[in-house]
């Protein structure tokens, strides 16, 4: 087979060293690419079988692969199903979520959620989910999923009464406990341990309620929920782990069965990730760790200033935030950093907000996130626009929000750049 070959898996692959070392390596054997120092590009619609007996076994094992032997090859058919740079780059994120038994690469971040909701949940079942999401998972949740007969159920606290509230009153519907920590753009985190538990305690042999966390904002460098006990990590590969702005793409990890179930899905929707975007992200997640880091230790220093400036009303980021609040605390137990993102609120409303957003230099006003650029946009208007007004009036989303994605830059040079467009905000 090809370089997708699982005989030379990440497992096999410098064990004993840090994921920063092994996913350099992870999942590509040069001896299968003429030696090739890097991974190529395989820009191939359909393989070829050595046998009528190897095309027989491969498309067996497509539909049944809890027969695979332990060191099989499930092989190459075609590229809806596989393909040697997604089996690559899936092996290499394996690296990066300890814990996680296999991965799925999808074209975006919301392809990962809605396929795995779409594989994983069956009519009847209620999600309960944290307040507020991304808005592209907000319109999933709330006016997508219930045409396949799934309810979902917003939490507007962090507080675990609250979960449990919903727990008491839906029972046996809930399948899945969908949390986003912490939340865009509101910056809040939930205690996963908690969720994690509480789903456990309220799960039955008939139902085993998933616990699902969108992990975009702080993972997979400064937080990991699989070693939690979550059943799956979802990820926008689009933000940290692309981290150039150049590409989209999404991830699922989790345990073997699950993620089997997703890929079953992804084949029969049309979900796949091509080849030359596979190589990219390939390519981004051997940077990964450096690039948050800096990112993080930008935004630290970013975030101190905006705290202090007299036109800036409250800033919510880690580093800030009271020792002794209930964030505070959840940050220090389930996270290794900060981050990049700050969300603050502007003195003043809309006007104050768009005045200060029009008058950057540096900063690019643009939506997304996790690029090596620093990007600054409006919640609220732009990102979260379809948000109703009491959902947003509920979790503190207001016309004086603004969020920042820290990028590599100097961040003095991003500082001083902030500083003259809040001298300009009247």
């Amino acid at each position: 087979m090809g370089a997708g070959n699982k005989k030379f898996s990440w497992k096999n692959i410098h064990p004993n060293c840090k994921p920063t070392t092994r996913v350099l390596s992870a999942g590509y054997d040069p001896a299968f690419s003429e030696m090739s120092a890097k991974t190529p590009i395989f820009p191939t619609s359909t393989f070829l079988f050595k046998s009528a007996e190897h095309g027989e076994r491969f498309f067996h094992l497509m539909s049944h692969p809890e027969e695979r032997g332990e060191d099989e090859d499930p092989g190459l058919i075609y590229s809806r199903m596989n393909n040697p740079n997604m089996e690559i780059v899936e092996d290499k994120m394996l690296v990066m979520e300890p814990g996680a038994e296999d991965a799925v690469v999808l074209p975006s971040g919301m392809s990962a959620i809605s396929t795995m909701c779409l594989a994983l949940l069956k009519p009847g079942d209620i999600i309960i989910y944290s307040a507020p999401v991304y808005g592209g998972t907000e319109h999933l949740f709330e006016m997508i999923l219930p045409k396949f007969g799934i309810e979902t159920k917003p939490i507007y606290s962090p507080e675990i009464s609250e979960y449990r509230d919903n727990l008491d009153k839906y029972k046996e519907k809930i399948a899945m406990i969908f949390i986003e920590t912490p939340t865009n753009p509101t910056i809040v985190h939930t205690d996963i341990e908690e969720i994690i538990g509480l789903a456990g305690k309220y799960s039955s042999g008939e139902n085993k309620i998933k616990v699902a966390v969108d992990n975009t904002f702080m993972g997979p460098v400064f937080q990991n929920p699989i070693p939690l006990g979550a059943d799956l990590v979802v990820y926008s590969a689009t933000k940290f782990i692309g981290g150039h702005s150049d590409l989209i793409g999404g991830f699922v990890l989790g345990k073997k069965d699950d993620i089997w179930q997703i890929k079953s899905y992804r084949s029969v929707l049309g979900a796949t990730t091509d080849p030359f975007c596979c190589w990219m992200i390939s390519r981004s997640l051997e940077t990964i760790d450096l690039r948050m880091r800096k990112c993080a230790e930008n935004a630290t220093k970013i975030a101190a200033f905006l705290a202090d400036h007299p036109k800036i009303e409250k800033v919510v980021y880690p580093t800030v935030l009271n020792k002794e609040s209930s964030q505070y605390q959840i940050y220090e137990k389930q996270c290794k950093g900060p981050g990049a993102l700050i969300s603050f609120y502007i003195r003043g409303g809309k006007r104050e907000a768009f005045s200060l957003l029009d008058n950057v230099e540096i900063c690019k006003l643009a939506v997304s996130l996790g690029g090596t650029e620093t990007l600054i946009q409006h919640p609220r208007r732009m990102t979260h626009a379809e948000l109703s007004d009491d959902m947003c009036k509920r979790v503190g989303l207001t016309d004086s929000m603004v969020r920042l994605s820290v990028g590599v830059e100097d961040p003095d040079d991003i500082i001083e750049d902030l500083k003259k467009a809040l001298e300009k905000v009247r």
